[in-house]
């Protein structure tokens, strides 16, 4: 098993668990009502129900994984020469090989969509105890750390597919 391959189905598994994690562990700190958004003061300006958040948080993590999976086993059943890849003449006679790329890649964005999910859950979780003031240190990295994943994942499939698949083995 390649180094790559591995790291991808440590991850998938790892934001699974995290997920799991932090969804049930934030439901348990939330109160009734929980507060999304805050005034400049930090006051609390809408609150949705803890039960709501926590139906939401299922429904996207179960839409993510089905429908990403499903998109990416239907990927296997396109022709080859339907696929608008760099490097086609290449890739047309490694058909094995392409597939494992673009399974990875889709498992990969569920994997980010995942680790996202249950970071802004827990960063929920953050804001609204009562036992601590709300400070900006406590949720500004969420916005980059996402998009920092979000392109890293988005950028791995053209940097992939230019490299010739012979340089992995």
């Amino acid at each position: 098993m390649k180094a790559g391959t591995f790291f991808v189905r440590v991850w998938r598994v790892l934001s699974i668990v995290g997920f799991l994690f932090a969804l049930f562990s934030s439901y348990i700190s939330y109160p009734d009502n929980v507060v999304v958004r805050f005034d400049e003061l930090n006051h609390p300006l809408q609150t949705i129900n803890r039960e709501t958040i926590f139906y939401i948080a299922i429904a996207i993590f179960l839409i993510n994984n089905t429908l990403l999976n499903l998109i990416g086993r239907l990927f296997l059943k396109v022709p080859t020469d339907q696929i608008p890849v760099p490097n086609q003449h290449v890739w047309a006679t490694r058909r094995p090989e392409l597939n494992v790329v673009f399974k990875e890649w889709f498992s990969l964005l569920m994997s980010a969509i995942n680790t996202i999910l249950g970071l802004g859950l827990l960063v929920l979780s953050f804001l609204n105890r009562s036992d601590r003031p709300i400070r900006a240190v406590e949720y500004a990295w969420l916005l980059p750390l996402s998009t920092f994943i979000l392109i890293a994942v988005i950028a791995w499939l053209p940097i992939r597919l230019f490299r010739k698949p012979s340089e992995d083995e």
